[in-house]
Order: structure tokens, then sequence, then C-alpha cells
């Protein structure tokens, strides 16, 4: 009988801290735990020594030894060099220039491999299909992967030089991608809504210099200011203004929460599946938008080689959205030639931890077993 090969998964996230699993095989999760924020100190050695332990306590509480595992996979924010190291990480800047790879096989003994997040969610995906995809997850931001048919990423961000022009747009769409400051405000015509009231909205959150685009470009905007969860609660607020008659079909608790984005995203769809104006226009605007990033970012990969019509899967809570912004963003594409298929990740509708999946994913290829 073949022996079962064990991962260990870690997912480095910006948010409640570092989430630990176990797997059985890349696709069946048998444990899982968290390494709290609040647990870890400061500095890169305070959060590997308090990750040492809690590793070690981990899987001590579980019905597999250290020895069982095979190899080590890591899911982490931000942009890598090529050996691990972190290079920019951006909730996380202390960690910059340490290489937490290295030092966990160093601990354990064991292979590990480290990756972007929105790289690991893609390999996950790409584990399941087995075929040329491109992933993309919306969050704080808007991130994303092309993997090809053998299961490579494309045009990683690693060894990033500093400069705008060097990232491709498959790999970090949302931060390279640019949006035409006319061209939105003729969108925002078309839903009447008022554009220069998302730009105040966009500077008062996140300063004035959020209003100038890739390589500086005062004429553009960054996609991800629009297209994340932040960005479609920034075009809620400036699709109502003053008009508060989206509220008589929230309750108070939801109503005051309607500008916190990371939770106001389930209220605006709430809004859309009651057929409220307001909210209808947030998502027919943002499925525009997203439509005319889209073909920024399908233009450039198709130079690259990129096959015609490949599916675009996505993950990560905003896209719980797509049955609202998804039907507009299909036909804005379709009118432009386009005919990829946007469809929900396999991983979150199966309920799966796509980062923890993808570390697994991570820690199989690392020992050749995928």
């Amino acid at each position: 009988m073949k022996d079962t090969n064990y991962y260990l998964a870690l997912d480095l996230g910006t948010g409640l801290g570092t989430k630990l699993a176990l797997f059985e095989g890349t696709q069946k999760q048998i444990a899982e735990d968290i390494l709290k924020v609040d647990k870890y100190g400061e500095g890169f050695h305070s959060y590997a020594a308090a990750l040492e332990r809690a590793i070690r306590i981990f899987i001590k509480k579980s019905d597999v030894t250290l020895k069982k595992i095979r190899a080590v996979g890591i899911a982490s924010a931000g942009i890598l060099k090529d050996d691990g190291t972190f290079q920019l990480i951006q909730n996380s800047p202390e960690f910059n220039g340490y290489n937490l790879k290295k030092t966990l096989e160093d601990i354990f003994n064991l292979p590990t491999a480290i990756d972007n997040d929105a790289n690991a969610g893609g390999l996950a995906e790409w584990s399941i299909l087995r075929m040329e995809i491109l992933y993309w997850v919306f969050g704080g931001g808007w991130g994303g992967v092309w993997i090809s048919r053998e299961g490579d990423v494309r045009f990683p961000a690693t060894n990033w030089d500093g400069r705008d022009e060097s990232l491709h747009p498959t790999n970090e769409p949302g931060y390279i991608i640019p949006l035409n400051k006319l061209d939105l405000k003729n969108l925002f015509y078309e839903v009447h809504a008022s554009y220069e009231r998302f730009e105040r909205i966009l500077a008062e959150e996140k300063g004035e210099n959020a209003l100038t685009g890739p390589c500086g470009s005062t004429d553009t905007l960054r996609a991800e200011v629009i297209l994340s969860g932040p960005g479609r609660c920034r075009l809620f607020r400036a699709i109502v203004g003053d008009d508060t008659f989206y509220e008589r079909f929230l309750d108070i608790r939801e109503t005051e929460k309607m500008t916190d984005p990371s939770v106001a995203g389930e209220y605006i769809s709430k809004l859309s599946s009651m057929r409220v104006e307001s909210a209808i226009n947030t998502d027919r605007l943002y499925g525009k938008v997203l439509a005319y990033a889209t073909r920024e970012l399908l233009r450039r990969a198709r130079k690259d080689g990129m096959p015609e019509n490949i599916p675009i899967c996505l993950g990560g809570k905003p896209s719980y959205a797509l049955p609202y912004f998804g039907p507009s963003t299909q036909r804005v594409l379709g009118k432009m030639g386009f005919m990829n298929y946007l469809r929900p990740s396999v991983i979150d509708e199966r309920g799966i931890n796509a980062n923890l999946m993808g570390a697994a994913v991570l820690a199989s290829k690392t020992i050749g077993m995928l």
C-alpha cells in the first residue's frame, strides 16, 4: 500500500494571523488552527519563534507525527525574491529582508516552498481543473495569476525592481492596470453617478496619491481602487451620495456598517438581490469597469502567448457578488470580442481555504509529487 503524503500548509495573511493546516494529499484538509497576530510579538525573529511553537503544538494535537510530514508550503501576502526572502510585504514591513522558507527548513529539516497567496490560490484551482487558467482574487485589492496547463506560474512578480513597468498585469492586475479617468467619467455618467464624488471619497480614504495611476500617470487610476472590496464600497457611496432611500431595505445594524468595506459588500449584494436601484447601478458600473480592465489585461497577455478564451476563475469575498456584476462584465467583454468566461472559484464553491490548499500544492510540487 502506498504511503500517504501529509503536508503542512501555512497561510501568512494580513488579517487575524497565520493559519496552519494539515493536508492528506493536496485536497483533503484534516486539521486547522491559527496563530493570532497578538501572539507574534515584535519583529521577524519573535514571529518565527512563535510560529515554531505553534506548529509543534499543532502537530502534537493531531494524529500525524512530524516524521510523517513530507513538506511544508507557505502562502504569503506580498512580493518575494526567488529564494523565498520577503521583498515587499506591506502589512508586515518588519518581515522584509527575512526568509521564512529557509528558517522553517532549518528548524524542521523539511522541504519548504513559499509563494504569493494569489499564486497559491491559483495553483489550488489548477490542481483541480488541470487546465490553463486565469485566477483572480478580490479582497483589499485585486490579485491574480496566469497558470499554464502544466501548473507553472507565468510572469511571477519575484525580484521586483520597484518599477511599475516591470510588473505583468496577470500577476498584479489591480496595481498595474490603468483606468483612464475620462473613460471612467463616461461610465459613471451612464448610471447617473458623479465621478468627482468618487474621487473625493477615494482621496479622503487613501490620500491624494491614490488619484495617481501606474507609472505616475495623473490621467489614470490603479484598477484596484475600484475593483476590490473597498472599491465596490466606494462606488456605492459615490452613487447614493446623500440619498438614503436604500436604508429602508436594511436594518439599523446593517445601515451603520455600509461604510465599512470589510462587510458592506454583503449588504450591497442584499440590496442588489432586492432590485434596489443604487445597488444595481453599483454592480452594473463595477462590471463595466472590470470588463475594460480585463480587456487591457487580455490584450497584453495574448501578446505573451495566452490562448484565446481560457477560463477566468474568481475567488475572494467580493467575487461572491459575481451574479450581480458578472452579466455586465460578460456583455461588455463580448462586444469587445473577448469570450473568456468568468466563473466562481471551484475552491470557494467547495468551501475550502484556497490559500491553505494552494500551500499544500506548493509543498507537493517542491518534492515532485504533483
